[in-house]
């Protein structure tokens, strides 16, 4: 019962800030609660990794006369425990670093909300079965449709609220269908035992909630879920989705499959390498968050198709910790700037580092043109975090005399998970990794870091100036390629067609409901008796 433990204590706390904000609201008394109980549940998380793995059957059924036979369980292991690790982490973050944001998106409500999608969020990472999985899944995203639509600003972004809620449906549909496929073949089955026959259809349901198979953002300009809770709600399906692709069978790739591989890495690879650039030249860490979350997870995405499923772990750490520290960071305060360079052990991918397992998921099978467009991918995120870390930052004075405490705390944590991912975090994380990639990797880091100097970047960062031709040209290119990206053109030509087609039913019952109704209803029925009768002879 331990294994839910973490879970119970955010949800009792979700509830009581959520009834005290109602009755009695006391800014000071909601957040001791809530940073009570995510420093509980965060202790409960690290001490579960002594007794790993943990399993935990909630219900089963078995009727023979119909065939079925299922159950419902909760798995805490080693490719789960790291999600389980980095989201709680994250959440205990948020909190604490909530204190610096008084003026902005922190509240109670808030508070609540993130501790109530965090619970949900272990859930899933934890899900014994696609069962469970499927049904949190289903409760996390019609609960970010509720927080979404309730926003003052939801009615601007309400098209891309329900695009964004149509690919998560459809998301769970392939889960469901994967699901299906599994008990034909298998029977029924836990999620250290997916079938390699429904393996491809979890892949494709994981990579719609991700954004990346197909490439999907239709959050390019979010409502207001800048930092605290918008990031846990942001990064908390994402956790979910990568879970699942962590436990996907090795041979995921049948020999039918085989010839479509160079279709997958290619998307993969134009993914990567469009978010990248994007995400280089954003205007701030929280513009640039879709590209951020793209980028990483389609490199491990890529893992999952080379044959090297755990790989996708150290490059969903690498977007989860290291993501959050620049997206909570926030005011910027000059002298805690270097807090930020912590972070970079967690995406320069260097041996025994946090990523550094992950370059095994991308040149596993040999250096081939996808590892290199990976590798370039992964340069440009890392430009753009060095670019994010060296920009300057404000005054001591933004921050209350109890938070300059607080704040950093929430900081030192991630990068405390960061370290401890990278040494226990699951079997071979401490590795030297393809050591020889990662060396490449990060020399050609420096030789861009060289090189756009000579461009005229503006010292200490490295932003292009206006009147540079390159930044004319990408200023002239992304806005071109973004509604390709964003698939605008489907939601548009989806939307076109459904006008039609009610148009056409609109149009047939007025007609049917007009003065000459009953002849059109009275000829109908005399074709249709026609046809039966010709049918019959």
């Amino acid at each position: 019962m331990l294994i839910l433990l973490p879970v119970g204590l955010l949800l009792v706390a979700s509830s009581a800030i959520y009834i005290l904000d109602l009755t009695r609201p006391k800014y000071g008394t909601s957040w001791l609660i809530a940073a009570a109980a995510s420093i509980l549940a965060w202790l409960a998380v690290f001490i579960l990794r002594l007794r790993l793995p943990t399993t935990l059957r909630l219900a089963s059924w078995n009727i023979p006369e119909l065939n079925l036979s299922g159950h419902f369980s909760l798995l805490l292991d080693y490719d789960s425990w790291p999600y389980a690790l980095a989201l709680i982490t994250i959440t205990l973050a948020v909190i604490l670093s909530d204190a610096a944001r008084t003026r902005y998106d922190s509240t109670p409500r808030a508070w609540s909300a993130s501790l109530v999608i965090a619970a949900l969020g272990l859930l899933a990472v934890q899900s014994g079965t696609t069962l469970i999985m499927m049904l949190i899944w289903v409760v996390v995203d019609l609960l970010e449709l509720l927080y979404l639509l309730g926003l003052k600003d939801a009615h601007q972004f309400s098209l891309r609220i329900i695009v964004s809620y149509g690919v998560r449906t459809a998301s769970i549909l392939f889960l469901f269908l994967g699901t299906m496929q599994g008990w034909a073949a298998r029977g029924d089955f836990d999620v250290t035992q997916i079938p390699t026959e429904a393996g491809f259809v979890f892949l494709l349901a994981a990579g719609l909630r991700l954004g990346v198979f197909p490439l999907n953002l239709p959050f390019l300009k979010e409502p207001t879920l800048r930092r605290g809770a918008g990031n846990i709600i942001r990064l908390t399906p994402v956790a979910a989705s990568l879970g699942l692709l962590a436990r996907l069978p090795a041979d995921l790739v049948t020999p039918g499959l085989e010839r479509w591989m160079p279709l997958f890495m290619g998307l993969l690879s134009l993914s990567a390498l469009y978010a990248g650039a994007r995400w280089l030249v954003a205007v701030d860490e929280v513009d640039g968050r879709p590209y951020w979350i793209v980028a990483w997870a389609s490199l491990a995405t890529a893992s999952v198709l080379n044959g090297a499923p755990q790989a996708s772990i150290a490059w969903g750490m690498a977007l989860i910790l290291p993501g959050s520290l620049l997206f909570l960071y926030f005011p910027r305060i000059q002298r805690m700037n270097f807090l930020l360079f912590f972070g970079l052990a967690g995406v320069l991918g260097l041996p025994y580092t946090l990523a550094a397992s992950g370059w095994q998921g991308l040149a596993g099978n040999g250096f081939t043109l996808w590892t290199l467009l990976f590798m370039v991918a992964h340069v440009l995120m890392v430009m753009g975090y060095l670019e994010r870390a060296f920009q300057p930052g404000g005054v001591p004075g933004a921050l209350e005399s109890w938070a300059r405490l607080v704040f950093p705390l929430g900081l030192i944590l991630i990068i405390q998970a960061i370290i401890a991912l990278g040494l226990i975090g699951w079997p071979g994380a401490f590795t030297a990794g393809v050591w020889w990639l990662s060396l490449v990797s990060n020399g050609l880091v420096l030789l861009v870091i060289l090189l756009i100097r000579r461009f005229g970047a503006i010292p200490p960062y490295f932003q292009l100036p206006a009147s540079s031709r390159l930044r004319t040209a990408l200023d002239w290119l992304f806005p071109r390629l973004e509604p390709v990206f964003r698939f605008e053109w489907v939601y548009r030509a989806g939307w076109q067609i459904y006008s039609f087609l009610g148009m056409l039913l609109k149009s047939f019952s007025s007609v049917l409901e007009g003065k000459g109704g009953i002849l059109w209803t009275a000829l109908i029925l005399v074709l249709l008796i026609s046809i039966l009768a010709g049918g019959g002879s």
